[in-house]
């Protein structure tokens, strides 16, 4: 199982840094584009998903253009 302690380690030992760039964001975009949106309870779910990663992303990194990526997941901005 990948832990983020893993994750932070390899990063140090190979010299890459955590943050996150936008190929990440595209791919994490991508997946919750693609989410079913059939019902109202898989909406909100999606819109729900794609919030808590536009937090995360933003976290990670200071460039990071929230409304770009609600746009990329389907969604209107906040």
């Amino acid at each position: 199982m990948l832990t983020v302690e893993s994750a932070t380690r390899k990063d140090r030992t190979t010299g890459k840094t955590a943050e996150l760039q936008h190929r990440h964001f595209a791919f994490i975009a991508g997946v919750i584009a693609a989410m079913p949106t059939h019902a109202a309870s898989l909406r909100t779910q999606k819109r729900s998903c794609a919030l808590a990663f536009a937090d995360a992303c933003a976290s990670s990194n200071h460039r990071f253009d929230r409304a770009r990526f609600m746009r990329a997941c389907g969604e209107d901005t906040q």
